[in-house]
């Protein structure tokens, strides 16, 4: 793991706009910053309790560093996936009422239906076409 004992501390800005940012950036902020006071206890509870969301968009940097475009893309559309489950994404799971946010199954049924849907225009204006 890198060390950023060399980063600047928070500061009072940052304590003002973390809360508001997107929970996967904010969970890196954090980590960085635990591994920056060398706190490695609360940074390991931190990588342990990474949303399915963030782990697919962590999943998709891998992939395209490895050079795997066609995964990266799988992993990035399952984490807009789980974006569009959230109710709120500049919260934590768990820090609101999970009945706000969408259910999976319904959200991927729609996903799949709009695919296809998509994909039958598609094939119908490139019919004939060879």
């Amino acid at each position: 793991d890198k060390c950023y004992e060399d980063e600047a501390p928070p500061s009072l800005l940052d304590d003002i706009l973390v809360p508001l940012v997107d929970e996967s950036v904010r969970r890196q902020f954090l980590i960085r910053d635990a591994e920056r006071r060398r706190d490695y206890k609360e940074a390991n509870a931190l990588r342990e309790s990474t949303s399915p969301r963030q782990k697919a968009l962590e999943e998709a940097q891998l992939a395209r560093e490895e050079g795997s475009e066609d995964d990266a893309l799988k992993f990035e559309e399952e984490a807009e996936l789980y974006k569009n489950l959230r109710a709120d994404v500049t919260q934590d799971e768990g820090a609101y009422s999970r009945f706000l946010d969408r259910d999976d199954w319904y959200e991927r049924e729609t996903q799949a239906r709009i695919k296809r849907l998509d994909e039958s225009k598609f094939g119908s204006l490139l019919d004939g076409m060879d």
